[in-house]
């Protein structure tokens, strides 16, 4: 009994330990992520993760979700996030998320090679479930894009994509 008082008292301690651990991990992959990058967006979908950068430093970072079929889209309708890199379109109004800011999938060698797909982008959370902001990062649900949690989110995202006519993504 007194060895389950005791974890009790540290537990608290033990759950803060290991969250700082994790905390400084995703900084060290962010520093990273953004090496040799000048002005782009990286995507790591193992982490859910996106990083604006700028001048090799992380100037944004947001958590995100990605398609229900996973990674590495191959043809249209596979539900599949796909890894590359890509140029990024203007940002437009959607109906359906707020702004949508398409990607330039597939690039003309990947179209040579037989893949297929179109109405990619980075995207805000669906209009009906806007409400759970956040939430909506919880689990992967897109049908190949990358979408954040909030409209205040893909809005910074967007401004950004603007104010650097010309950015990539990279998705890995």
């Amino acid at each position: 009994m007194k060895f389950i008082l005791k974890i009790r008292h540290v537990a608290p301690y033990l759950i803060f330990f290991i969250l700082l651990l994790v905390n400084f991990d995703s900084q060290a992959v962010a520093s990273e992520s953004c090496k040799g990058q000048k002005n782009a967006i990286n995507v790591d979908t193992e982490q859910h993760r996106l990083w604006i950068c700028q001048e090799d430093e992380k100037i944004g970072e947001f958590k995100v979700s990605i398609g229900r079929g996973g990674i590495d889209k191959r043809k249209q309708g596979d539900k599949k996030t796909p890894l590359g890199e890509y140029s990024l379109g203007k940002p437009r109004p959607s109906s359906h998320f707020g702004i949508f800011i398409p990607i330039g999938y597939p690039t003309p060698v990947q179209k040579a090679k037989g893949l297929t797909g179109s109405d990619l982008g980075i995207h805000g959370p669906y209009r009906l479930f806007k409400w759970l902001g956040r939430f909506n990062t919880w689990f992967d649900w897109t049908q190949g894009c990358i979408a954040v949690g909030t409209d205040k989110e893909i809005s910074e995202i967007a401004k950004w994509v603007k104010e650097h006519n010309g950015s990539r993504i990279l998705i890995k």
